[in-house]
């Protein structure tokens, strides 16, 4: 009888590691805690793997250009609320952290052009996230 929690727990544990190594980088499992300002991305992506993140109603998409050694893309607010306080932060496999982006309120259905510039290309991998709402630091 007491066999019966440990073997659940096995079960969830290697459900839980095969289903984050068979994500591919261009879909990374995202872990949305829920809290207004908090958000995560597992793992990094490749260079040249595209950041989708979505995050209190605010989508996030970045790609990396090696032409121009920048990440760039947008963040859009998909709800009929304005979002206060949309931030974008990525960090790259060297140890580098870009951002965060300005603090800026999201009008509803919005879109806003992010661009981080001259980028040296001495990385492999990297992931960016949005955050909506929490404090400026």
């Amino acid at each position: 009888m007491h066999r019966m929690p440990k073997v659940l727990v096995l079960i969830v544990i290697g459900a839980s590691v095969f289903l984050i190594s068979s994500c591919t980088s261009m879909n990374r499992p995202v872990i949305d805690i829920g809290w207004k300002g908090l958000s995560g991305q597992f793992g990094l992506n490749k260079q040249s793997d595209p950041v989708r993140h979505v995050q209190g109603g605010a989508r996030l998409i970045l790609a990396y250009d090696p032409k121009s050694q920048a990440i760039k893309g947008h963040v859009e607010n998909m709800t009929d609320h304005t979002l206060k306080r949309v931030r974008v932060t990525a960090r790259l496999s060297n140890g580098i952290k870009l951002g965060p982006t300005r603090v800026a309120d999201l009008a509803p259905r919005a879109t806003r052009e992010i661009k981080f510039a001259e980028i040296d290309g001495d990385f492999t991998g990297w992931t960016a996230h949005v955050e909506v709402g929490g404090s400026e630091d």
